[in-house]
């Protein structure tokens, strides 16, 4: 029984694979650049979350806010560093967006807990928390993609938001978030899935924001003192 179910799930999955395969021939066809990137991309992915779903029982069990807080800072670093590569890869970058995204957890999560809005069990913070660092590090990356590009602040700050504020403008219209859809499909009151996924919604929209203000206003005080330093010397 389990070798047909691994049979199946290989099946599966390479099913859903040859499209990430035909998205990268065509890249390649057009000379973009990304089709060894989304290759990478799909192997890396296939490797990590199936790890995780390998010791994720054992991360539910910690009890611990100080392991929660810890293992959520772990995303955020390892965020902060993919997003610093897409300005100039400098650690003092990647210290910027690291701290910003921890920042931005600080914000919305406890505030959740405390309100009454989530629960503040490792089954609940653990999954927000890398959803916040995800789409802060998106929202992160495309700032500082902008930037690099001799945008302005301001500029590189809406561009950022706009996948967020458009998901938000357009849900329950054009989207069915998978936090809503996941619940209606486990058997769950259509208001309770609505009401669920608006929190994780407004959660995103809230902490991306931060994410981007405090890694913008953090790297332009290092490169500050970095200046004023060099300068001195």
């Amino acid at each position: 029984m389990f070798d047909g179910q691994l049979t199946d799930t290989l099946i599966t999955l390479l099913a859903a694979w040859l499209l990430v395969a035909g998205a990268a021939l065509w890249a390649q066809r057009e000379g973009l650049g990304l089709s060894q990137r989304m290759l990478v991309a799909s192997g890396r992915g296939l490797v990590q979350l199936l790890a995780l779903a390998f010791v994720l029982h054992w991360i539910f069990d910690i009890r611990s806010h100080l392991a929660q807080a810890l293992l959520i800072a772990g995303f955020c670093l390892l965020a902060g560093h993919n997003s610093a590569s897409h300005f100039d890869g400098q650690r003092h970058t990647w210290a910027a967006a690291a701290v910003g995204l921890i920042c931005a957890c600080l914000v919305t999560l406890p505030w959740l807990a405390l309100s009454g809005a989530i629960t503040d069990d490792t089954r609940t913070l653990v999954p927000l928390g890398s959803m916040i660092a995800a789409n802060g590090m998106n929202a992160v990356s495309i700032m500082f993609e902008r930037l690099k590009s001799g945008s302005e602040v301001s500029t590189g700050l809406k561009t950022a938001m706009i996948p967020t504020i458009d998901t938000l403008r357009v849900v329950g219209l054009v989207h069915m978030p998978g936090i809503f859809v996941g619940m209606i499909l486990a058997g769950a009151a259509p208001m309770a899935a609505a009401t669920a996924q608006l929190i994780v919604l407004y959660m995103i929209v809230a902490s991306s924001f931060t994410a981007c203000m405090v890694s913008f206003l953090l790297m332009n005080h290092l490169n500050k003192s970095k200046t004023i330093r060099d300068g001195s010397e």
